[in-house]
């Protein structure tokens, strides 16, 4: 049987207490009604005594389900007691979800401890809020039976080039994507033609593919709802579009454009092009973080510097390098200090599992029928860390765009071998379950707003930010112990 969505936190009703010596502390075991008010005391709430453990530890019940987190704190209470060595949450345990997706068993940036996201220790904690939106500013969605349209809210076309469109006109409120192929030439001299990308469909089939329906592929985010704020067409997509789409999606207003009621806490940017930071690219990063989204960027796939790659190089974003099954370096990742953390990219010849579609797109009208394909970039990278930090917003919804950055880095596990060090690839492989775990641990301790960080080595905290943080810290720690100038090339 499939575990049901969890609930916002975990619950408990009880507490583990170990006693020094009970004699010498002056309790005897059972406890009697005297010693049970000694604790009751230091609870601040009633007790009762369940039973003793094999080792000797006190089960105790308290008067009512709560937080994890409020009972972490009952346990700290009671831990104060001279007499007490230890106590802690009597956590509830779930068995771990295994999706029964045909496919899943291919989907080892999901579930590999080495080299993926450890998702499955994490869906046990959270699957995905509907509360939570996720915006994928792409080339457009195309309709997969792996795809649940109830996920879906209503999406924007923002390419406004019709050519670039290929879809007969300019900008509208349909982000299906009609397929970007292009013959020889056709984007420049010299350009070679190229099939439909089916891109959007990729990053949209990662983060929301619908699971556990004995068909296809598991997602990495099961109930957080999504859309397409389409930018990206035939030879790529201009800057203008790629900034009003992001706007948008964060619920930005846009001229022309109705707005959007279902703002995304979470913006994905898979895409990019060679230069700096434009002034309107990072302008429009800075009110997206100020309205409390995060937006997540594609490192590139250039196998050079970050540095040399917009929007990547951006500041107040989380760059996402890619790294291999085995945890290494992915050969085409671009790298460097700007990088904040790394996640599955695969490596040709063994990629990551997404949808597709058979058809080539060479015309409009043209799509084919339902796929799967293996597909490898950093645009992957930066999708599954999208749905990842989707699934911390679902645990804790105060957390601000800084502190997902930060509990992404702190909670992220190291480099396996040194083809990537902190330096070049960010703070580590980001680790679903145990950044899912410590947002619930932060829950009552953080606030919506602030910058999520600036430029390089995963940005710097401003000093209301630290403060915020350090809140934290000591739960963290524990925790942790396509081109833009001719156009714009997908990191595919």
């Amino acid at each position: 049987m499939v575990a049901p969505l969890l609930a916002a936190s975990p619950m408990t009703n009880r507490v583990i207490v170990k006693l020094h010596n009970p004699a010498s502390a002056g309790f005897r075991v059972p406890l009697d009604a005297d010693h049970m008010e000694r604790l009751k005391a230091r609870a601040g709430m009633s007790l009762r005594r369940l039973r003793t453990m094999s080792d000797g530890s006190q089960v105790l019940e308290l008067p009512a389900r709560m937080t994890e987190t409020r009972v972490a704190e009952v346990a700290r209470r009671l831990a104060a007691d001279p007499g007490v060595a230890a106590a802690e949450p009597d956590r509830m345990k779930h068995p771990v979800l295994v999706p029964n997706d045909t496919n899943y068993f291919l989907q080892w940036a999901l579930f590999d401890a080495t080299g993926g996201l450890r998702l499955p220790q994490a869906w046990d904690q959270e699957r995905g809020a509907a509360s939570v939106v996720i915006g994928l500013v792409d080339t457009g969605i195309i309709a997969h039976a792996d795809m649940d349209t109830a996920r879906q809210v209503p999406g924007f076309d923002f390419v406004s080039d019709p050519f670039t469109a290929n879809d007969g006109d300019g900008r509208d409120p349909d982000p299906t994507d009609p397929g970007d192929a292009v013959t020889a030439n056709e984007c420049g001299a010299g350009e070679p033609a190229e099939d439909s990308s089916w891109h959007g469909t990729q990053i949209a089939g990662v983060v929301g593919a619908t699971t556990d329906n004995a068909l296809d592929i598991a997602a990495v985010n099961h109930g957080s709802r999504f859309f397409m704020a389409r930018a990206l067409g035939k030879c790529g997509g201009f800057t203008s579009d790629t900034v009003d789409a992001m706007r948008w999606a964060a619920g930005l207003p846009v001229s022309g454009v109705p707005a959007n009621p279902n703002p995304a806490r979470v913006v994905n940017l898979s895409f990019g092009g060679p230069g700096p930071c434009s002034g309107v690219e990072q302008a429009a990063i800075n009110s997206i973080v100020a309205a409390g989204a995060v937006v997540i960027v594609a490192a590139g796939n250039e196998g050079g510097s970050v540095a040399a790659s917009s929007p990547a190089n951006c500041t107040n974003v989380i760059t996402v390098a890619a790294t291999t099954r085995a945890g290494a370096r992915a050969s085409f990742t671009n790298v460097g200090p700007e990088v904040e953390v790394s996640s599955p990219g695969g490596e040709l010849g063994d990629g990551v599992l997404s949808l597709f579609n058979a058809g080539a797109g060479a015309a409009v009208g043209s799509p084919g029928g339902d796929a799967l394909a293996f597909v490898a970039g950093t645009s992957v990278a930066s999708a599954l860390v999208s749905g990842v930090a989707a699934l911390m917003f679902s645990a804790n919804s105060l957390l601000s765009p800084a502190q997902i950055r930060d509990l992404l880095q702190t909670t992220a596990r190291d480099f396996p071998d040194n083809s990537c060090t902190t330096a070049n690839c960010g703070a580590g492989i980001v680790d679903a379950s145990a950044a899912v775990q410590a947002a619930f641990a932060a829950q009552g301790q953080v606030s919506i707003g602030g910058s999520s960080g600036g430029g390089g080595g995963g940005g710097g905290c401003t000093a209301s930010q630290r403060t915020d943080m350090g809140l934290v810290w000591p739960l963290i720690i524990f925790l942790a112990l396509v081109r833009i100038v001719s156009r714009r090339r997908l990191q595919r």
